[in-house]
């Protein structure tokens, strides 16, 4: 069994070093290796559930956004259908009442954009 990940395969014997066998090398770092796959698997686990969880968090942030930005243009939607309508009202009071100034003006704003295509 190895005793630890890139560990040491010589031994030493009354103060020389003996080589372990190239077996027992091998069998060392075919240990050595199961342990670094199975320490890649967990953290490429841990990351993949971090991922995971991040994008959800973002998804959720962004649909909330998209409601509220939706709801914020309705919200204006409605605003400019009120003035819309306002305004409208507006107009045909004041034609109504001064229809003669409103031919007129008409008629001045049709020579003013003749005037202008003409250059």
């Amino acid at each position: 069994m190895a005793t630890g990940l890139f560990s040491s395969s010589s031994k030493k014997r009354n103060g020389a070093y003996l080589q372990a066998s190239v077996e027992d090398q091998l069998s060392e770092l075919r240990e050595d290796i199961a342990a670094l796959s199975g320490l890649l698997a967990k953290r490429g686990t841990q990351a993949s559930k971090d991922v995971r969880a991040k994008a959800s968090d973002m998804r959720e942030h962004a649909e909330a956004g998209l409601g509220d930005l939706r709801e914020h243009g309705e919200a204006l939607l409605a605003e400019l259908r009120d003035r819309y309508s306002v305004a409208e009202r507006e107009v045909r009071r004041n034609v109504r009442e001064h229809p003669v100034a409103t031919i007129g003006a008409a008629a001045a704003l049709g020579v003013l954009v003749a005037i202008l295509l003409r250059r």
